[in-house]
């Protein structure tokens, strides 16, 4: 309760929020230079944000040194290459295989949201206020920390609920059936087919998202299955005596993506990501298998907002 009651009251007077991050000041959306070929491009992008992972993150994933990040040469590579993205056409990117798109999105999603962060630390050290503790603290940080892709703005929004998710709403947007809108023709053209497990793989900058990791095209099957095992033989939790599976907030906020609000189709999704000896998956299987005599009820735990710094 101390770090919600923290948060409530820094966010009286909220981070300033990063906006478009590949431009510099003087630049628009209408800034132009010399076409990027987009395949070339995104296999660039992901060497960078590799050598960034060695450099700053944990060796597990599960932190981000922050503080090490704007003085590393990788970062200062990638933030370089990242400029290249407003000269990439959306036909192009388009045109590359789905795997591609997909590691691209996933890594550049992540990437960002690094570069987001670290863009608030160096913004409160100019104005001499604490830097913040969580995303939270940062004004409009998803909606509105963004890259110029092919002269479109792509927010952190755009990128996961427009294109990873195919296209679904936020699950703040009550009614809809579509996250981008008809107007918006640009980002159309680039929405994926849906992937639920793309949810183990984005990292918003919390303790409690899953280990941020670069994801490659050739493995990237093999890695989205590590990475539906691991966060699931973490967070999944089954109490037989209790007739009750606790989950991560994740499959409440997006549990339309799991077979939600069917209570049997989402528990199987989380039990086809479990790995076949584990201890957890055995018992969600007899609870499964007792269904017919009183369906499971599902817990959410809270979620742990707090950033994944490394240092902290």
């Amino acid at each position: 309760m101390f770090f919600v009651r923290t948060v409530l009251r820094r966010c009286l007077s909220p981070a300033e929020t990063p906006g478009v991050l590949n431009r510099d000041a003087e630049e628009t959306s209408m800034s132009k230079s010399e076409p990027e070929d987009a395949a070339t491009l995104a296999k660039e992008l992901n060497s960078a944000i590799l050598n960034l992972e060695v450099e700053c993150f944990a060796d597990d994933g599960s932190g981000v040194d922050y503080a090490a990040v704007p003085g590393s040469d990788a970062f200062q590579t990638y933030t370089e290459r990242t400029k290249a993205l407003k000269n990439v056409s959306l036909d192009a990117l388009r045109a590359l295989s789905e795997d591609t798109q997909r590691c691209f999105w996933l890594n550049l999603y992540n990437a960002l949201t690094v570069h987001g962060i670290v863009t608030a630390f160096a913004e409160a050290a100019e104005k001499k206020r604490s830097p913040p503790l969580s995303v939270l603290e940062i004004k409009d940080f998803w909606k509105s920390t963004a890259y110029d892709v092919g002269g479109v703005e792509f927010s952190l929004d755009d990128m996961e609920h427009g294109i990873l998710r195919g296209n679904r709403p936020h699950p703040t947007q009550k009614g809809a059936t579509h996250y981008f809108q008809p107007s918006d023709t640009e980002k159309l053209k680039l929405v994926l087919e849906a992937e639920p497990r793309i949810h183990f793989c984005l990292v918003c900058g919390a303790q409690s998202c899953p280990p941020i990791r670069v994801f490659v095209e050739k493995n990237l099957e093999r890695g989205l299955v590590a990475a539906a095992r691991g966060f699931c033989q973490r967070e999944v939790e089954v109490d037989e005596s209790r007739n009750t599976v606790t989950l991560s907030k994740i499959f409440d906020w997006y549990g339309v993506d799991f077979g939600a609000p069917d209570t049997t189709k989402l528990l199987t999704s989380v039990l086809g990501y479990l790995p076949d000896k584990d201890a957890q998956r055995a018992k969600l299987q007899t609870l499964l298998d007792k269904h017919g005599r009183a369906p499971p009820k599902v817990k959410y735990r809270a979620y742990e907002w707090r950033l994944n710094n490394k240092n902290t």
